[in-house]
């Protein structure tokens, strides 16, 4: 799994990536003294980095003080999961073009903020098969930037 040697077909980057890309939203863990509280936000895939609307000012004080966080996508059977830190905010009008397009909105940065960037130090990604995934995994994956 992630990436060791398997008998199974592994998963692509390019699958890993599509799922990144369609993700409706992610669940974002920054790392704190506190107990981890992973928040679901929207945001969108884009020149490999995870770009995150995060309203959540606990969450941003968080990456303010340490910039470490975990995006995980994915229903358990079908996973991604980007470790890696936050790379300071975007509101360029290809970012905010980005959004739009994938939620049918029309995001306002000034009014809501920048997006929050998150480049990937390492992405693992995974398939499961049966109930719960209690058949086992069917393919994985492990990317390193």
């Amino acid at each position: 799994m992630y990436g060791q040697p398997s008998e199974l077909e592994p998963l692509t980057w390019a699958e890993a990536e599509a799922t990144l890309a369609a993700a409706e939203f992610y669940w974002v863990t920054a790392r704190s003294t506190g107990h981890p509280h992973p928040r679901p936000v929207w945001g969108f895939w884009l020149d490999d980095a995870v770009r995150l609307s995060l309203g959540s000012p606990v969450l941003r004080r968080s990456l303010a003080d340490d910039p470490v966080v975990t995006v995980h996508v994915g229903d358990g059977l079908e996973v991604v999961v980007v470790e890696g830190s936050m790379d300071g905010t975007d509101a360029g009008a290809a970012s905010v073009a980005a959004y739009d397009e994938k939620y049918d909105y029309a995001y306002d940065a000034d009014r809501y903020g920048p997006f929050t960037v998150v480049r990937p130090s390492t992405i693992l990604a995974w398939t499961a098969a049966g109930p719960a995934g209690r058949d086992g995994f069917r393919r994985s994956g492990r990317w390193t930037f």
